[in-house]
């Protein structure tokens, strides 16, 4: 495989980026065909909003998983830091309290 089948050219366009046709996997055509009604366009986290609750309770799933086994204090660092990545300020008492449900289950 060649260096040139690998790697899109450079397009002409004024960022001088890739060309949206160049995409992996051909979610971009270059014909511009209009997508089926059965076809995804789309990304399916657009089309699912999430509410706060939901987005709490993802959070506290993935932290189980990841530092489930650690201490209440570690989980809550990380319950703090990945509440705030997602834009959620959560008191210091809930994320205790969230922790404190993380160790123990």
């Amino acid at each position: 495989m060649t260096d040139a089948t690998r790697t899109p050219e450079p397009s002409t366009g004024p960022d001088g980026g890739a060309d949206a046709a160049d995409s992996v996997g051909g979610a971009v055509h270059r014909d511009h065909k209009p997508s089926r009604p059965d076809e995804q366009s789309a990304p399916a986290m657009d089309t699912h909003p999430t509410d706060d609750e939901a987005r709490i309770q993802g959070v506290i799933v993935q932290t189980r998983a990841d530092v489930g086994d650690k201490s209440e204090e570690r989980i809550a660092d990380v319950l703090r830091q990945r509440f705030s990545d997602i834009g959620l300020d959560l008191g210091d008492d809930r994320i205790r309290a969230l922790a404190a449900e993380v160790a123990g289950g």
